[in-house]
């Protein structure tokens, strides 16, 4: 039986046993939840494990030598002072199957020739096995692989378990104004471990909180739910002191406005507290009546004086180009002219590698870049633009 199969094992099993918690638990006594507890935890860490197992197959698959060339290519991931100030573009990738399956980073990285030195991926807040702990086994997989994490961390408050949690609010009401309760200190239960946890990693990582914070349509953070720009500011601040205080100095917060709102600057925590600046731009064509074909010069252009000001590298934290509508090889290939000539700021860019998108539709959306063999032939070349001229020319 391979790796993949017997992932997909464990977190079928997982999955039962997830609904079965959530049909019993309203009524279960404190040992047994304490007993269901801890046989999900068991099967989440036989996934994890099957998960580092394959992690540790692909690094053996593509040789061990995958960390070393990372290192030499971009000795950047070695130092957290120059991961805050980097010189050169670092690209790096979200995979919609990891860490499931490590195919969409092998074909990826294989077509582009490259190994990327940073790898994305998303963790809500909650209790749910998959939430309530710090990611330590991906984020040792990630670290064994020689890239850098970066953790979109959102805070979806409503996934904490009130039998557990009775300190909170009840589940309907939590969402209102939840980010001045986390500046309060309500959900410090679950922020100071997790800080605890990522201070004992030790090793750089990009944490990207509560992202598009002042969109009012996509997130329960944003302010349709009563979430000021104060309020973001309040809770990052404390969140940032916790990491502060539990010896978590390996941080890198990443600050990733929706740039289309107006008035996203009010939201900036102050330099004290920001490392880098993301924003997503992804290029929805015309899948939709809402979307059309922009350029990415036309997503960032307005945007873009107001993110220079701050003074603070720019990581395009999600960036891609759907097929609908226009050419994505050109849309690709204008877009890293745009960064050399118009954006120098842009330090990163993270591609969004995900071929079964349904966030914003019903019908998945394919991210994937090797959709278009032109594009990646492209995106190939343009990227060896960004590097030290030494690097072009090893073999």
């Amino acid at each position: 039986m391979n790796a993949r199969r017997r992932y997909e094992i464990a977190f079928f099993a997982l999955g039962w046993l997830v609904l079965a918690g959530v049909l019993l638990r309203g009524g279960m006594a404190t040992n047994m939840r304490q007993a269901w507890d801890r046989v999900t935890d068991r099967v989440v860490r036989a996934g994890q494990s099957l998960s580092d197992a394959e992690g540790r197959a692909w690094t053996d698959v593509r040789g061990a030598s995958r960390s070393d060339a990372v290192a030499d290519r971009y000795p950047e991931t070695q130092s957290i002072d120059s991961l805050r100030s980097p010189s050169r573009m670092l690209p790096g990738a979200y995979d919609g199957s990891f860490p499931h399956s490590f195919d969409g980073f092998t074909e990826l990285e294989n077509r582009l020739d490259l190994q990327f030195p940073i790898i994305s991926f998303y963790q809500a807040w909650g209790d749910r096995p998959d939430q309530r702990h710090f990611p330590l086994r991906m984020m040792q997989t990630i670290d064994r692989l020689g890239s850098v994490p970066m953790i979109t961390w959102e805070p979806w408050v409503k996934d904490f378990d009130s039998g557990i949690r009775t300190n909170l609010p009840p589940v309907e009401q939590r969402e209102y104004a939840s980010l001045a309760a986390i500046a309060r200190g309500e959900y410090d239960f679950y922020v100071t471990p997790w800080a605890a946890s990522a201070a004992k990693f030790g090793k750089p990582i990009f944490m990207r909180f509560a992202h598009e914070m002042n969109d009012p349509y996509r997130y329960p953070w944003g302010p349709q739910n009563g979430n000021r720009p104060d309020d973001l500011i309040a809770a990052w601040r404390h969140l940032h002191l916790i990491f502060q205080k539990m010896g978590a100095t390996n941080v890198l917060w990443v600050w990733s406005p929706h740039i289309s709102m107006p008035w996203f600057e009010f939201y900036y925590p102050g330099d004290a507290y920001v490392d880098w600046i993301g924003t997503g731009i992804l290029n929805y064509g015309t899948v939709a009546s809402w979307s059309r074909w922009w350029t990415f010069h036309q997503i960032i252009e307005k945007a873009y004086p107001a993110l220079e000001k701050i003074d603070k590298p720019i990581m395009i934290t999600e960036f891609g180009s759907l097929t609908a509508g226009g050419d994505p090889a050109e849309w690709y290939r204008a877009a890293f002219a745009d960064m050399r000539e118009k954006y120098p700021r842009i330090r990163s860019i993270i591609f969004f590698n995900q071929p079964t998108d349904v966030t914003l539709s019903t019908a998945p959306l394919n991210w994937s870049l090797v959709e278009s063999p032109r594009a990646v032939e492209i995106v190939r070349d343009e990227l060896k633009q960004f590097e030290p001229q030494s690097a072009k020319e090893s073999p």
